[in-house]
């Protein structure tokens, strides 16, 4: 994956229903944005609260390519990878904020119950932290509370968005199916085989692997929305049927159902295509409110954050705790 997917993802984290991995002085000023021609005052986050989810994406990376990572140049001496890091963790922030803003415009908030499982995961991020841990991001728990009530809050957001998306994904619609294949270039081959298989009952797989001249005989199938014959027979076929012979292109083709509702392979597609509309859902959704709603942090510290030396810190764990006590 290269470095400019890797930021994408991250940044729409909070659109793809939030269960993907990311992630000092107490600065408590406000910054007045324009917005329509008139001034909203928002809120920016800490340094402490920015530094958990840095802290958390500093040693995800470490792990996994060691503090060699740091030392990445993207082509500019003041672009390298823990700048991307910083920067990401920045934009991902602003987006965490404008949820929150339009959460609280619809009302959305937290109930009794869920407002305890948030002090249950804050009380659990907290007592995993090392000394080292507590000195380089510089958080208490008040800082830790906030951000996984917001991230709470922008994930119940999201979920109001796309609760309806799975009732529109019809079972035919995703339905795959398993099929094996005999393709030849021979007419009359193609018709022997065909009375080999549906008069004389010889094993469809059998003949398959002696006389089909494709690549492969096993092929998954699903609905494309095309007039490939191929498919369309294919969706016709009961179970264990074989078809009659399918002229297509240079070939002739005989095709077997193996399995009708191939579970595993239905499943994956139907998530797939879930993501795919829950985003879509969310972005039309969200793209008028951000056009309204121009969030860009100020603070200065953003720019002094530096991942030279070594910090003695190794909390990553701040979405692992979230998505356990949550459920997700």
């Amino acid at each position: 994956m290269n470095l400019k997917k890797k930021r994408k993802n991250f940044i729409l984290k909070m659109t793809a229903v939030l269960t993907a991995v990311l992630a000092s002085a107490f600065l408590s000023s406000c910054k007045g944005l324009e917005l329509e021609n008139k001034t909203e005052i928002v809120e920016e986050y800490t340094e402490p609260q920015a530094m958990i989810l840095v802290a958390n994406e500093r040693n995800r990376y470490e792990n996994i390519y060691s503090d060699k990572i740091w030392e990445v140049s993207l082509g500019d001496e003041n672009t390298g990878f823990d700048k991307l890091t910083v920067q990401n963790v920045k934009q991902f922030m602003e987006e965490l904020k404008l949820l929150c803003m339009l959460a609280e415009e619809r009302g959305i908030t937290a109930t009794s119950q869920e407002r305890d499982m948030i002090r249950q995961a804050t009380d659990e991020y907290m007592n995993g932290l090392t000394e080292a841990d507590i000195a380089y991001i510089g958080c208490d728990r008040t800082d830790v509370q906030k951000l996984y009530t917001d991230y709470f809050i922008a994930d119940k957001l999201l979920k109001s968005i796309t609760d309806k998306v799975d009732s529109e994904i019809s079972d035919s619609e995703v339905k795959v199916i398993k099929i094996q294949q005999i393709g030849t270039t021979d007419l009359k081959k193609a018709k022997a085989i065909l009375k080999r298989v549906k008069i004389d009952g010889v094993n469809f797989n059998s003949m398959a692997s002696r006389y089909t001249e494709t690549d492969t005989i096993d092929r998954i199938i699903m609905r494309t929305g095309s007039d490939d014959l191929l498919e369309k027979t294919a969706f016709a076929l009961e179970e264990g049927q074989t078809s009659n012979i399918l002229a297509i292109g240079d070939m002739f083709y005989i095709i077997n159902c193996v399995d009708g509702y191939a579970e595993d392979e239905t499943f994956a597609r139907k998530e797939r295509l879930k993501k795919a509309l829950n985003n879509d859902t969310v972005m039309k959704e969200l793209e008028p409110y951000r056009k309204e709603h121009n969030i860009i942090f100020v603070e200065r510290f953003w720019n002094d954050l530096e991942f030279s030396g070594a910090t003695g810190s190794t909390a990553e764990n701040f979405f692992d705790i979230y998505n356990e006590v949550m459920g997700r």
